[in-house]
């Protein structure tokens, strides 16, 4: 470590020594030996004097860093016993923003506005009617963050809020300046989707999900100091936290929680669609989808001129849930758009139209050519398959068609497709595996079992009922595979080759067939040979 002002120089030479005397002081006394001790008073005596000592004559210590949570200007208690008056004075007081501006008393930072008002919203929860009526005495230029505190509390008061309640704080908070307190509104809305809402409250918040500023700019592909983009460059949480997308993300609950809104905000939704933040269509894809459940044709019409903008949009899982709902009834609408997303350049976007392309294929035999793009596309095109038939390969409608292709997503030369294909053993519970035979023998007899077998040997072993013949199949290709690399058996793979041991004896003792039993007894000898972990532990508890 160097002084602030050592130099390479002639003069530079007189603090010759300045580091090692740093280092000699940071020894505790009794660990320094006495040639360390007669070289630090040799600097000491050399550097006396000097700013680099200090005033004590030695080396100052480091100063440790303190964090202190700045609190409210009020506590909770004194807070729950103040007037509206002395409340009115308080929002008066402390109106600035940036905490920790002012002070309480020496060297203690207390809060402002912010912090104050998280205090305000605990104490609205409790008693909503009383500040409900005292918003209304609240100044226009009070900070916005005591309006947005009482719009929280009625949101989630303790007792039941009517709507002209809700209502009249809905338009208090609407009729400031700059209307600074649009997400609180529209998540009052949001919650409160069960009210019966007049036009007057439904007019507050198109108003906001059509006019306000917010978003000013795609923010999740906007860069933050450090590295990287807002919200990790999510569409669509970008478009939540906004003002227009959360007044979006409202309307999709008043609609779903009342159909006659459909035809309320059906002008406003034509202008939604052709919004410029692609953030806030996203959030208007959620609105659409809760427009299905009333009138199928007209979401889907919306729907086709939402997507009239970039790719990236048809990654977003808003867009992804209506394409789900969507799909069963209107895939001839819904065909370019599921094909330009097959075609994307963005993995993103190709992962959800191959998703929802392999999803409608289980059920609609006009999406069967939409299957097989994805089956034989790119990486990205299968591993969204096979996630999609693994997941439904369980239902007895979607059986055949699930297991066929996951046959085929067996073979697949990727060992990440396999991987994925494989994952459809997991889940498998009681007896239910021994009704999926074909589907053992055929990933058995696959380039896949050899890497990604575990899923189905936990699956055998967590089997209850009766286990099926096929066990031995498997209990015999782990030894094919792994019983030429003694090494593998003993150490990469001692976990499954333990298990592997415990089922072949089940089955052995279970089975009743005269020709199975044989070829259990076989792979014993082989495991024993091999010295196979386990097996003695499992050859005991058997023989017990």
């Amino acid at each position: 470590m160097k002084p602030p002002c050592y130099e390479k120089s002639a003069e530079g030479k007189w603090f010759y020594g300045y580091p090692q005397l740093v280092l000699l002081e940071g020894i505790t006394p009794t660990r320094r030996s006495d040639l360390a001790n007669r070289r630090l008073e040799e600097w000491e005596r050399k550097f006396a004097g000097t700013p680099l000592l200090g005033k004590t004559g030695r080396i100052e210590p480091p100063q440790s860093v303190e964090f202190r949570s700045i609190g409210s200007p009020i506590s909770e208690e004194a807070a729950s016993k103040m007037t509206d008056e002395q409340w009115l004075k308080a929002i008066a007081r402390y109106n600035y923003a940036d905490a920790g501006s002012r002070f309480q008393r020496i060297g203690e930072l207390i809060g402002g506005a912010y912090q104050l008002s998280s205090v305000l919203e605990k104490q609205v929860k409790k008693k909503p009617l009383r500040f409900a009526a005292l918003v209304w005495r609240f100044p226009d230029d009070a900070n916005s963050y005591y309006f947005d505190a009482v719009l929280r509390g009625i949101t989630e008061a303790e007792i039941d809020v009517d709507m002209q309640t809700a209502l009249r704080v809905c338009l208090r908070c609407y009729q400031l300046p700059q209307r600074p307190c649009g997400r609180s509104i529209s998540w009052l809305f949001k919650k409160l989707s069960h009210l019966p809402w007049t036009a007057t409250a439904l007019d507050i918040l198109t108003c906001y999900a059509l006019n306000d500023s917010d978003p000013e700019q795609e923010l999740w592909r906007t860069s933050v100091p450090g590295g990287g983009v807002y919200y990790s460059g999510d569409v669509y949480t970008a478009g939540i936290n906004s003002t227009r997308g959360s007044a979006m993300s409202a309307l999709a609950s008043l609609i779903f929680a009342n159909k006659d809104c459909t035809a309320y905000f059906l002008l406003p939704l034509q202008q939604a669609v052709r919004d410029s933040s692609i953030a806030v269509r996203s959030c208007v894809a959620e609105v659409l989808t809760a427009v299905l459940n009333y009138n199928r044709d007209l979401a889907v019409n919306l729907f086709l001129k939402l997507c009239e903008t970039e790719d990236i949009l048809l990654g977003t899982q808003s867009v992804e849930h209506f394409l789900y709902y969507a799909l069963p009834t209107h895939l001839q609408d819904l065909a370019p758009t599921l094909k330009r997303m097959l075609n994307s350049d963005l993995p993103q976007v190709v992962k959800v139209g191959a998703r929802q392309a392999c999803l409608s294929s289980i059920d609609l035999e006009e999406a069967t050519s939409f299957a097989e793009r994805c089956l034989t596309g790119s990486e990205t095109h299968r591993l969204a398959a096979a996630e999609i038939f693994v997941a439904n390969l369980r239902s007895a409608q979607y059986r055949e068609s699930c297991e066929k292709r996951l046959i085929r997503l067996f073979n697949d030369s990727d060992e990440k497709i396999c991987d994925e294909a494989a994952k459809c053993f997991f889940k498998f519970e009681g007896d239910e595996l021994g009704n999926y035979t074909d589907l053992v023998q055929a990933f058995v007899d696959s380039p896949a079992f050899t890497a990604n077998c575990h899923d189905l040997i936990y699956a055998l072993e967590k089997t209850t009922a009766k286990l099926p013949e096929v066990t031995c199949l498997v209990c015999e290709k782990f030894v094919d595979s792994f019983g030429s690399a003694t090494a593998d058996i003993r150490t990469s793979s001692a976990a499954d080759a333990d298990i592997i041991s415990e089922l072949l004896v089940r089955v052995y003792s279970q089975s009743k067939n005269q020709a199975l039993q044989p070829r259990c007894l076989d792979i014993v000898d082989r495991m024993a040979q091999l010295g196979t972990y386990g097996l003695d532990k499992a050859l005991q508890q058997f023989e017990r």
